[in-house]
């Protein structure tokens, strides 16, 4: 089997690439992290798991993020399914940031899981 792939094609996919690019911004990743911890501090009920959530986004380079979470042990599944929650809600780009930090999450969920056993 054989196929072709045009110079077309590449110069489309590096302009949607570039686009996505465009689309990821501090603001916007700002956004996000603000709404997923708006929603993992409506799941808690304790006032001081509440007020030990906190997620920023700071940008360490031009165009390279960092996602900051913290909060409490127990705030642990809820933020990580606040961010599930929003995840499809997000352009591309800005999933792939916060789908780092999902899994971050849930490593230290595993972690806690597992030494507890």
């Amino acid at each position: 089997m054989t196929f072709r792939i045009y110079l077309t094609d590449f110069e489309e996919v590096s302009r949607k690439l570039k686009k996505l690019q465009e689309r990821l911004t501090l603001p916007t990743l700002q956004h996000w992290a603000k709404a997923i911890e708006v929603e993992t501090r409506n799941m808690i009920s304790k006032e001081e798991v509440k007020e030990s959530i906190h997620i920023e986004v700071i940008e360490v380079e031009p165009n390279k993020f960092e996602v900051k979470a913290s909060g409490k042990q127990e705030a642990l599944p809820n933020m990580a399914k606040a961010t599930q929650n929003k995840l499809g809600k997000m352009p591309l780009a800005s999933r792939a940031i916060f789908n780092v930090l999902l899994n971050q999450i849930e490593k230290k969920i595993d972690r806690k899981t597992t030494s507890q056993t």
